[in-house]
């Protein structure tokens, strides 16, 4: 393949108004290098839905999500952002104290009779094979960290074969939900050869370290 020029799309704010432009972007690349997978991080159903909708005519979907019934306390919702920031405020004021991070069995349902292929990552298994929690990568993106993650997780699971270029999507997460991180990530059977090939979307700052 000769040298090639793309366009990348680095968003102002991280979160869920990007994931228009973000499928757009992603699936007008994915047909340019005429790819067959596109792997997606869920935790509610909102991303996975708008996957389908683009890309399920034309491409295996794979959806990753938590084990089931994983929760994530108010308290560890992103809020540097005032659009965040709001929403974890109005999930205080309505007295939420933890926010589904799993696809639940009936969204999982409705997402197999769509024609996604779903599976909920086995962390233990995750990490046996990678020996890492990848979580350097937030230094440059949360979604592409999760891009990375999702694409070894189809992998392992046999969701997505281990030689071939696949198309991922993320977001920030944790507020409200969305799509802002598009990457192709190269797959293969050991961790140490898969290789994020290309960035074509995410946000331009991300949130700051948990650790």
């Amino acid at each position: 393949m000769s040298d090639q020029f793309i366009s990348v799309v680095h968003f102002e704010q991280p979160g869920p108004q990007n994931t228009e432009r973000t499928l757009e972007v992603a699936l007008e690349r994915a047909r340019a290098l005429e790819l067959g997978h596109v792997v997606v991080a869920s935790d509610t159903g909102k991303s996975a839905r708008a996957a389908l909708a683009r890309f399920g005519a034309d491409f295996e979907v794979v959806v990753v999500t938590n084990p089931s019934g994983v929760k994530l306390p108010l308290v560890k919702l992103h809020d540097y952002t005032p659009q965040f920031a709001a929403h974890k405020r109005k999930l205080r004021e309505q007295g939420v104290q933890a926010v589904a991070s799993s696809l639940s069995p009936e969204v999982v349902a409705e997402l197999e009779q769509a024609g996604a292929r779903v599976t909920r990552i086995d962390w233990r298994q995750f990490q046996t094979f990678t020996k890492s929690s990848l979580q350097t990568l937030d230094w440059i993106s949360v979604g592409v960290r999760v891009g990375l993650v999702i694409a070894v997780w189809a992998v392992v699971n046999g969701a997505v074969p281990p030689d071939c270029e696949v198309l991922t999507l993320s977001g920030t997460g944790f507020g409200g939900g969305g799509l802002d991180t598009a990457t192709i990530v190269q797959t293969a059977s050991r961790f140490g050869d898969f290789r994020v090939c290309e960035i074509l979307a995410r946000p331009r700052i991300g949130p700051p370290s948990e650790t």
